[in-house]
């Protein structure tokens, strides 16, 4: 199977499932500078977790790789890695971290809600795409004598 961009999708017209792979794709993007370069934030975070230094390089590696197969048509194996990482960053904020992480207002919370939604979304699509080109050449003929019993 061939590599194709993001954009190969554009010209399908297929938005439904482009939309939530952008959104996730800019978030973890926004992300990665302050966990590549070690800003005080997400030093501090990676600390409460017991992870710092080899844990967030660890993560942003992940969240790059995700982010580069949500932008191909491999899209779904993104969404698939990007629903696991985030589901322990939300189990962290429930546990060790809280909903507010350094007077952020809660932004980073909220964020990783937005790609666990958009990631189901992605995978829930590319599941019903799956399911309807399996059963397109089903043609189920209710009206077909030889089905109907009568009891």
């Amino acid at each position: 199977m061939k590599l194709k961009p993001i954009f190969h999708s554009f010209q399908t017209g297929d938005l439904v499932h482009i939309i939530p792979r952008l959104i996730v794709s800019i978030i973890f993007l926004q992300t990665l500078p302050f966990k590549f370069s070690g800003a005080p934030e997400s030093v501090w975070i990676f600390q409460q977790i017991g992870w710092e230094a080899w844990g967030r390089y660890l993560i942003a590696c992940i969240e790059t790789t995700s982010t580069f197969f949500l932008l191909t048509n491999y899209y779904i194996i993104g969404a698939i890695i990007s629903l696991s990482i985030i589901s322990a960053a939300n189990f962290l904020h429930f546990t060790k971290l809280g909903f507010i992480v350094n007077d952020d207002g809660g932004a980073l919370f909220i964020m990783s809600i937005i790609v666990i939604f958009c990631s189901l979304w992605i995978i829930l699509y590319w599941n019903m795409q799956r399911v309807e080109s399996k059963t397109s050449n089903f043609n189920f003929n209710w009206e077909d004598e030889e089905l109907i019993e009568d009891y």
